[in-house]
Parts: C-alpha cells; sequence; structure tokens
C-alpha cells in the first residue's frame, strides 16, 4: 500500500514537470540506472547512502560505519556497471567521503534497487497483513504448552496468529508460579511495572483496580494511562469461578472501521480529539497522558502528512485512479490502524488542549472550546461503544485452570464477566504479565526468516 500510495503521488506530481528536479531550490545530482528494461533515475547520495560493504556497515555488528550527513552534496558517480541483467550494480564515486579511498565501490543487488524505485512511508516489514474480525465467530487453535516452548515452529504458528487476529489460547500450563514468565519470556524479556514482573488478579477488599473486584469489568486497553502500554498481555488462569467470570474481547480496529462506514465524522473526532488518562494514587504512583482513542500510523501523500483518514482517502483514491490504480480498498484500513486507546476506568477529566484566540475573553473562549469538544467526543464515543457492545463482535471463553491467553493490548480489548464473590473456596485467580511491542516483533521476524 505504501509503495503504491507513494508511486501514485509521484506519478502526478511528474506531470508538467521537466527532467532537472529541484529541491528547495538547490539541484539534485541523480545517476541513471536500467532496472528491469527501464532506466530509472536516483539521487547520487540516495545511492551513496545504500552501500553496505564493510567499509560503510560492520560485518558482526551490522551497524553503519558512516553518516549519512557525511556524503559531500556534491558526490556524483564516476561509472555504473551492472554485470548481468540480474546481478548487483558496482558503483564508483567521485567526490565521495573524504575519509574513504578512491578505490571505495558501492554495490547494490537490483533487488534493493527495485525496493529503493517503490519506496513509500516508514520502511516496511514483509509481515503476513492484519485480519479484521469477521461476522463469523473466531475459530482459533489452541496451543498446546509443552509443544509452544519446545517447537519454534509452534511458536511461530502462534506469534502469526497473535500478529493476525490479535488473540491465542496456550493450554496444558503447569499450574507453578513461575509457568507464566516461560510462556512469556519465550517472546522476549517480560515488562516490569508497579504491578510486578508478574501479578495476580484476584479479589480483595479495598481494591485498588477494578480487576481485584468481582464486578463486570468493561472492554479496555491495560496500562493506557502509560505512554506506550505494552503490546502482548498474557493472563494465565490458576483457577477459575464456578459461576461467572468469562473473559470477553472484541476488535478494537474492527469497531472503528464499522465506525467509519457509519460515520466518518465520528472516526474522525476519534482519531483526532486528544483524551486524558490517568492513574492516580498519590502516595504511590501516578501516571498521566493523552492520546486519542484512535492512534493511526503516521499517513503519508509525498510529503503531505495528514492527520484525518478521510481526507487521506480522498486523495489517495484520487492520485491511485489517476495514475491507473484500482483505487482505495476495505483490506487498507487496517494497515493505517496503530493502537486503541480505549480505557474508561483509567479516563481523567477532560481539557481543551487548545490555545485560546480570543484574547479578551480567555475563560469563556476556553470553556466555549472545551463544552463543544466534550459534547462531540461524547457523541463519537457513544457510537464507538455500541459498536463495540455487539455480541456477535466478541469473542467470549471462561477459562479453564490450565489455559493462558495471549491477546493484542492495544487491538484487541477485553473484558470480564461479573462473578460471584461468595464462591467459597473458588475465588477466581488470574496471573497476568506484558511483553512490549519491540521484542515481539524482533522475535516473530527471527522466526520469520527461520521458516519462511
Amino acid at each position: 500500500m505504501y509503495g503504491l500510495q507513494r508511486q501514485a503521488f509521484l506519478n502526478a506530481a511528474k506531470r508538467g514537470s521537466g527532467s532537472t528536479s529541484f529541491t528547495r531550490g538547490l539541484s539534485i545530482s541523480q545517476s541513471t540506472i536500467p532496472l528491469d528494461g527501464k532506466p530509472t533515475s536516483f539521487s547520487t547520495i540516495l545511492l551513496r547512502d545504500a552501500c553496505a560493504c564493510p567499509q560503510c556497515v560492520h560485518e558482526s555488528t551490522n551497524q553503519r560505519l558512516f553518516s549519512t550527513a557525511d556524503i559531500p552534496s556534491d558526490i556524483q558517480t564516476e561509472s555504473v556497471d551492472i554485470d548481468s541483467s540480474t546481478g548487483p550494480v558496482n558503483i564508483r564515486w567521485q567526490s565521495d567521503i573524504p575519509s574513504f579511498k578512491a578505490d571505495h565501490v558501492t554495490t547494490i543487488p537490483l533487488s534493493k534497487l527495485r525496493q529503493l524505485s517503490t519506496a513509500g512511508g516508514p520502511p516496511r516489514d514483509s509481515l503476513p497483513p492484519r485480519v479484521l474480525w469477521s461476522k463469523e465467530p473466531l475459530n482459533l487453535p489452541d496451543y498446546e504448552y509443552g509443544e509452544y516452548m519446545k517447537d519454534d515452529k509452534v511458536l511461530y504458528d502462534l506469534m502469526n496468529q497473535l500478529h493476525e487476529d490479535g488473540l491465542a489460547f496456550v493450554t496444558d500450563v503447569p499450574g507453578k508460579e513461575e509457568s507464566l514468565a516461560t510462556i512469556a519470556t519465550r517472546i522476549g524479556p517480560i515488562k516490569d511495572t508497579f504491578y510486578g514482573y508478574t501479578w495476580d488478579v484476584r479479589t480483595v477488599p479495598a481494591a485498588i483496580n477494578a480487576a481485584y473486584t468481582s464486578h463486570d469489568l468493561g472492554f479496555h486497553t491495560d496500562l493506557l494511562y502509560f505512554q506506550q502500554p505494552p503490546h502482548i498481555q498474557f493472563l494465565h488462569c490458576v483457577q477459575s469461578a464456578s459461576t461467572g467470570g468469562a473473559s470477553v474481547f472484541v476488535d478494537g480496529y474492527k469497531a472503528a472501521v464499522d465506525l467509519f462506514h457509519s460515520d466518518m465524522d465520528a472516526f474522525d473526532t476519534l482519531s483526532t480529539v486528544p483524551v486524558n488518562y490517568h492513574y492516580n494514587h498519590p502516595d504511590a504512583n501516578v501516571y498521566r497522558t493523552t492520546k486519542p482513542v484512535i492512534d493511526l500510523r503516521p499517513l503519508f501523500i509525498g510529503e503531505k502528512r495528514y492527520t484525518r483518514l478521510s481526507e487521506y482517502i480522498r486523495d489517495w483514491n484520487e492520485l491511485s485512479l489517476r495514475s491507473g490504480g484500482e483505487g482505495w480498498k476495505d483490506d487498507m484500513f487496517i494497515e493505517c490502524m496503530d493502537k486503541i486507546n480505549w480505557g474508561p476506568p483509567f479516563s481523567a477529566p477532560f481539557s481543551s488542549h487548545a490555545v485560546s484566540t480570543h484574547q479578551d475573553r480567555v475563560g469563556e473562549a476556553d470553556l466555549e472550546e472545551l463544552n463543544d469538544k466534550v459534547e462531540r467526543w461524547h457523541e463519537a464515543a457513544t457510537k464507538y461503544n455500541a459498536l463495540l457492545q455487539r455480541p456477535e463482535a466478541q469473542y467470549e471463553r471462561k477459562m479453564k485452570p490450565g489455559e493462558c491467553v495471549l491477546f493484542d493490548n492495544t487491538r484487541t480489548l477485553h473484558s470480564r464477566r461479573a462473578f460471584d464473590m461468595a464462591d467459597v473456596g473458588k475465588p477466581r485467580w488470574l496471573r497476568g504479565t506484558y511483553v512490549d511491542k519491540d521484542p515481539f516483533f524482533s522475535k516473530f521476524r527471527v522466526l520469520q526468516n527461520k521458516f519462511e
């Protein structure tokens, strides 16, 4: 999608332009290289920056030994040779980085040049596409603990499911206290928080968290008051309540896409209006953060950045269709979304986050802006909440002792049905922990390189 959006923009931008390229009044030195039978122009700085020879990239650390800022602005190609129709391109330079010798050669595979020629947006992994939940009930396989711990292919299959669907279950987990940590660290280091390395969800008197009560717990994102909430949450069922206490999950992305289709303005409100969240225990922990309910990934067409998905899709469609593309498709929505920040228990009082333009009546103007913001957000949030509550959109499972659920905390919202606190001798007991996004995707890429 990102390559197409960039190409659509470039095709449209090239119309009517001459052969010389300019950026802020400066001429760009370019080199033309035959690529798949077509002459393709690359910036010489772009080509020099792509060098991965041992002088430029350390062979064991895979880290760069030069800075892009070191490349002289007047660098030019001295020669460009291609070994064969499929071989790499070898480039010698004029005015190379001063510390490099005259015999320095940059060798770039054709596959890398193809990637550069269609590049757009941030670097993209070759990860499988994420999949929105459909109207059909989820039919996801479970993973047996022993196989999960010993077989990397089983681990990869589970992580692939977590990435695509946002939900997976491990069964036959030993009841030992350390079992949860073994499941989590199989993926990556545990995220230690003020709740602990691992933590227990049990009913306690004078609870400091709604999870520690027996009441119904609505859909939410955990640790929403953190700047970066954890990516994967793990909940190991040690003991289940005899009545009630089922875990319920819903695809926050799917509800957001459905909201876009039913009320575009409501979607734009939830993806642009900042909301305050906090964890407010002044004697122990005070966390505060501000973010929209629907966090979008950076949306670019060329150098223009969009904050409203509706405007991005409008321009994307126009440019794509003009360049012969097929236009926007529903499966593209999910690639535009990053996180769902939905946490009614953690909501803090609203504030306007606006600079008043009415200096003669600052207080009154600020209040007007805040009133308008709250009313717009409330209307949009009510519609989104209604989509979350649809029974057909939910996945419900009363976990048995020895089962552990893993879910994408930034996409898959979770809740819990109320249970009877007077359930003598069988209090509901889950043990939980978290793993962040970076270690999850690092492990996922390693396994992908191994099995794909």
